[in-house]
């Protein structure tokens, strides 16, 4: 059990289930009162979206939780009072906003960073807002979302849903990601412990391989490990692909015995993190799985999970659907042409500020701002009294999404879910992000 501040109490468990009847979104009184439950609810902690998470209040504080990993218990922990920013009166608030554009209009051009940690309606508010400054709007992953998607249009791309590799998957590889550091229920819940229709026995009906730069540590879950460099990738695939490479050629004892597992295979399941992978690697891969599906003996899943905001595949449809491409826009020529270099440097030399939206509390997910953007004037949108809160020039507390606010979010592989408020979490006085996003919309076209 795990005590944050004013007695909330949060205990993460990896089990358990509620099985009494639940009123509408899950909600039941215990106890005529003194308790209430939330079952069925979803943490927006990381992109798996979780949609098990049971609370129990008393007296308006969490008391108990079921199935939250450490990155929903983090989330939950930070807004208790100790840890939140004083709320923000309205008047204040216009304050802030004015302040805010004032840096906008003085600095500008500016980029709007950390969009696809908020809910649906927050994504457009911000985009809409980046078009009216003339900026540039990109999630945190855009160098990798935009290499992964301009060779998912050029090759192809073969997905699914976590739920059909679940129950189907007999080889799982973890590609220059590892799920224990950045989503901690994935593996019990979609790819490796997961029993699913046709794996009925979960680990035991599957092979797990890994490969990395370094060594990750769910190394010790995978049957077999190759750590391949930067240099290698390329090559490491092409001859899994061609099923030659021989230890002579590139030194890897394993390889035989991969090779005849992946021969064996009917379905497999590959993950990666496009921002680690050079784009060579990433071009090899897709070829991969475009030459296995082709031949349609077996399927081959190429699965992205985002180092990102929760919402990343949120954000990248909302781009889409408005602008064409899933990494974002430039809204002026200089900014479309940098946008396109796929680098934090060709951006850092078009911007002269930064509208940072928070994409999590302190841990392994949280990203900070590149080091290029740390010299530009920077405001801060967010839930948590953390870091860069204190060297932004203009902070606005704003409500948690998931949690002190309701929205749709989507997961991982495209599914969406609506991520409820939870009553006692609900700050009345942290207006939601996109409310602020919209009223410095507003201010712009005054």
């Amino acid at each position: 059990m795990r005590e944050g501040a004013e007695g909330v109490k949060v205990r993460p468990d990896v089990g358990g289930q509620h099985t009494g009847k639940t009123g509408p979104y899950g909600l039941r009184n215990a106890l005529a009162g003194s308790q209430t439950e939330y079952h069925s609810h979803v943490c927006a902690g990381c992109s798996c979206l979780c949609d098990d998470i049971s609370l129990y209040l008393e007296g308006g504080r969490i008391v108990r939780s079921l199935n939250l990993c450490r990155i929903g218990v983090t989330r939950l922990l930070t807004i208790t009072a100790e840890k939140r920013l004083p709320e923000t009166p309205f008047p204040s608030l216009r304050e802030s906003v004015r302040r805010a554009l004032d840096i906008f209009t003085e600095r500008g051009p500016v980029v709007c960073i950390g969009a696809d940690s908020l809910d649906q309606a927050g994504i457009v508010a911000s985009a809409e807002l980046a078009r009216s400054l003339r900026g540039v709007w990109v999630p945190w992953a855009f160098e990798g979302m935009s290499r992964f998607f301009e060779h998912a249009v050029r090759c192809g791309w073969a997905t699914a849903l976590l739920d059909e590799i679940r129950d189907r998957a007999d080889i799982v590889v973890f590609w220059c990601v590892d799920p224990l550091v950045t989503h901690h229920r994935h593996l019990s819940r979609y790819s490796v412990f997961a029993r699913g229709r046709f794996t009925e026995r979960g680990a035991a009906d599957r092979i797990v391989i890994g490969v990395g730069r370094d060594r990750t540590p769910i190394e010790p879950l995978c049957g077999y490990f190759f750590v391949v460099g930067p240099e290698k990738e390329a090559d490491f695939i092409g001859a899994v692909a061609a099923s030659t490479g021989a230890r002579d050629t590139l030194g890897y004892k394993d390889l035989p015995m991969l090779l005849r597992a992946l021969d064996r295979a009917t379905y497999i399941a590959v993950f990666v993190d496009p921002e680690r992978l050079t784009d060579a690697g990433l071009a090899a891969l897709f070829e991969w799985s475009l030459s296995i599906n082709r031949r349609g003996e077996k399927r081959m899943i190429l699965f992205p999970l985002w180092t990102a905001g929760a919402n990343a595949v949120g954000f990248a449809q909302a781009s889409v659907d408005m602008f064409g491409t899933a990494w974002g826009r430039g809204f002026s020529e200089d900014l479309e042409a940098a946008l396109r270099k796929r680098t934090w440097e060709a951006l850092a030399d078009q911007v002269g500020c930064v509208l940072m939206i928070e994409s999590g509390p302190a841990g392994p997910t949280r990203r900070s701002l590149p080091d290029c953007l740390e010299d530009k004037p920077v405001v801060v949108l967010t839930p948590f009294k953390e870091p860069p809160v204190c060297r932004a020039c203009v902070v606005i507390p704003t409500a948690l999404p998931g949690v002190e606010t309701e929205g749709m979010f989507f997961r991982a592989d495209g599914l969406p879910l609506h991520a409820g408020r939870v009553e006692c979490c609900t700050g009345k006085g942290y207006p939601r992000s996109e409310d602020v996003l919209d009223q410095m919309l507003l201010e712009v076209a005054l």
